[in-house]
């Protein structure tokens, strides 16, 4: 009998163990949606900017779904930028991304009320070590920037918004004012990142500073690309003439504006660089690109030698 009851004693232990471990499971798997909520409740109604970009870089990463408890309606670990762009973006007053639902799904895009619908935009999230994410147009698959939340990082990609800004949208009927107010929101997003938190933000070819030096890709500029824009600008009723800055040449177009192309390197190495300086620092070389012709031109005709460089480390 002694035997009996201790193989009894043990079955039963055995089933209380499973029993137990199917409740804990649960239990935990409870208790990190309940989390998963309280961070959504930051995400969604808390106006203080510390507060919210926590929520964000912990729902970015966050596993929702256990081995005992999964939720069948949930956003992508994505959505979460968007999320959090859109109440930065509203914080500050800025509403010209509208948050869309695709339909019989959870999943998140932008629409920007001045370009039509066939334009979405969506965060992509970098697999590996790397983290962060791309924000891209989903028809064309132009990313924009790259963002990472936790390093207080953003990086705008020359390469994207010429292809979709230029080559898609003006080349093909979008006004100058609609793309404007694209950019301007994205421009904002960039110093609310830089105001509100630090982000260390590189406007790349969206830079409205006077000191900033768009670098070309090709580092020793062959001679012929200035010589096409001399014939262009003459032909247009301007004269370049020697750059002020060394070897190289600059324009001066309306509105005081002037671009300067020139080569920065040591005396060894070459390096060049391009310029846009006006009185009230409020106009980019894409700016440039997108009033002046005959400059657009001889940019996306020279584009391989011409292009401004983007962060190497983030966009190959």
């Amino acid at each position: 009998m002694a035997n009996e009851t201790k193989k009894i004693d043990a079955a039963t232990l055995s089933t209380h163990g499973k029993l137990a471990m199917f409740n804990e499971g649960l239990k935990k798997g409870l208790a990190n949606g309940e989390k998963f909520t309280a961070l959504m409740d930051q995400l969604i109604d808390t106006t203080d900017g510390e507060v919210l970009l926590t929520a964000a870089q912990k729902l970015a990463d966050f596993k929702l779904d256990s081995a005992y408890v999964t939720f069948p309606h949930q956003y992508k670990n994505a959505d979460y930028y968007l999320i959090f762009m859109s109440r930065l973006l509203g914080m500050h007053a800025d509403e010209q991304a509208t948050l869309h639902t695709r339909p019989h799904s959870e999943a998140l895009y932008h629409v920007f009320d001045a370009l039509s619908d066939d334009y979405t935009f969506l965060y992509q999230v970098v697999d590996g070590d790397n983290g962060g994410a791309y924000y891209r147009e989903q028809t064309t698959g132009e990313k924009l920037f790259y963002i990472h939340l936790e390093r207080r990082l953003l990086r705008f990609n020359s390469t994207a918004f010429t292809n979709l800004f230029i080559n898609k949208l003006l080349l093909k009927g979008t006004g100058v004012d609609q793309i404007n107010t694209v950019l301007a929101t994205l421009i904002n997003f960039g110093h609310d990142l830089q105001n509100d938190f630090g982000f260390n933000v590189d406007f790349n070819i969206l830079d409205v500073n006077n000191a900033a030096r768009y670098e070309l890709r090709q580092a020793d500029l062959n001679g012929e690309v200035l010589d096409k824009l001399f014939v262009l600008a003459a032909e247009h009723d301007y004269m370049l003439r020697n750059s002020p800055s060394g070897h190289g040449a600059e324009i001066e177009l309306p509105g005081d504006l002037v671009v300067d192309v020139f080569d920065a390197g040591a005396p060894e190495t070459a390096k060049w660089v391009l310029t846009v300086r006006d009185s009230d620092q409020r106009v980019s070389w894409f700016d440039v690109l997108l009033h002046f012709d005959f400059m657009r031109d001889w940019y996306l005709g020279n584009i391989e030698a011409l292009e401004i460089k983007a962060d190497p480390l983030v966009f190959a």
